[in-house]
């Protein structure tokens, strides 16, 4: 099965199915965003305000930190960096711009951190969920070559990588991840279902920290079958990412825990 990337070409310039979905992600990532800021009885206007700044922020970051990890590639092929057609956005690098971005737009707004973080997060997780099918058309991020003869996991000659030019097929690692992100999306939107039931009982930030504490798990196994990853040494520098997001989620969760309770303990003070 051939995949073509172009899905169609207007005045001359071709319009990519990587870009189709990117686009639409943003898209159905914010609507959900919206409607769940309604939910948690927040000013939902908010997500229309933020999102210019959170696209450019997220895709920028994104891209360097591609830029940064693929760095000996592009440092040969420096033409390419801008390329974003073509794909190469690190998630990792997504997040930091997003909540860099995030911090400050709330701080300027005079809005809660950890309440708006927890609000948005479903929807980035949406967002990787669709995005990710963008690989697909492109015929990257694959895994290693498999068994099974099914013309999904069917790589083109020209797609595979150095070495494995004479296999055909190849795990769907963007397929597995896609199904994961959006198996978490429903958790997350559970988490928010949970706090809506019991108002003022749970800190803010737990959202955000499980997003990322679990992300990061599945991601590290998921990427044991990525043969296109790239090295720091003998160790995948998504590995080195995802442990260091791993324990910022749980100096996230453990700060907004203690914070949580100190205030609660000095409202029963207060009280007494």
């Amino acid at each position: 099965m051939n995949i073509d990337p172009v899905a169609f070409s207007m005045f001359g310039f071709q319009i990519r199915w990587y870009g189709i979905l990117t686009a639409l992600a943003l898209l159905i990532g914010f609507t959900v965003v919206y409607f769940i800021a309604r939910y948690r009885g927040q000013r939902a206007e908010e997500v229309l305000n933020f999102a210019p700044f959170a696209v450019v922020s997220s895709v920028l970051f994104a891209r360097l930190l591609h830029v940064i990890v693929n760095w000996s590639y592009y440092a040969n092929h420096p033409v390419y960096i801008f390329a974003f057609r073509k794909g190469g956005l690190a998630i990792q690098g997504a997040m930091i711009g997003g909540i860099l971005a995030l911090i400050i737009f709330c701080k300027v707004r005079k809005l809660d951190f950890w309440l708006w973080a927890d609000i948005f997060i479903p929807g980035l997780i949406l967002g990787q969920a669709i995005g990710r099918w963008g690989n697909f058309f492109n015929q990257e991020a694959y895994g290693k070559p498999i068994g099974l003869k099914w013309n999904f996991f069917y790589i083109a000659e020209a797609n595979r990588i150095e070495g494995y030019r004479s296999y055909e097929y190849f795990h769907p690692t963007f397929l597995y991840e896609s199904i994961a992100n959006f198996l978490l999306f429903g958790f997350l939107l559970l988490m928010h279902r949970y706090y809506k039931k019991r108002p003022g009982k749970i800190p803010y930030g737990l959202i955000l920290s499980a997003y990322l504490g679990i992300y990061s798990v599945y991601r590290t196994f998921i990427e044991y079958y990525r043969i296109d990853s790239s090295y720091l040494g003998p160790v995948k520098v998504v590995y080195i990412i995802d442990f260091v997001v791993l324990i910022v989620a749980f100096i996230i969760a453990n700060y907004v825990i203690k914070k949580f309770r100190e205030k609660k303990q000095l409202e029963e003070n207060l009280d007494e």
